[in-house]
């Protein structure tokens, strides 16, 4: 992660307030325990929010919508592959 200090803990009140300021998916990337970019040996997700997805193809990476199931269980769960939404704090607030 570049901005590791700016990573939240993904919670539904977290990703209310990401629906709520705008933001429509998050871009998802995977990163292993030595932190480097990995969908594979997973450690943990950082979700990226983005108004709208990109329409250069060569842009297109995995999205998911903010209003997803899938988010929903990740910020509910309690065990597993622990998710963050990075946080650029010029550009939305989730304190």
């Amino acid at each position: 992660m570049k901005n590791e200090g700016t990573a939240l803990r993904l919670t539904a009140t977290r990703l209310q307030k990401l629906k709520d300021q705008g933001f429509r998916f998050v871009l998802i990337k995977g990163y292993s325990l030595n932190k480097r970019s990995d969908y594979i040996e997973l450690n943990h997700w950082v979700l990226v929010p983005v108004m709208q997805l990109p329409e250069d193809p060569a842009q297109k990476e995995i999205y998911e919508p903010i209003d997803s199931e899938i988010l929903l269980e990740w910020a509910n769960a309690t065990d597993g592959i622990l998710a963050f939404i990075e946080r650029d704090p010029k550009t939305f607030s989730l304190l």
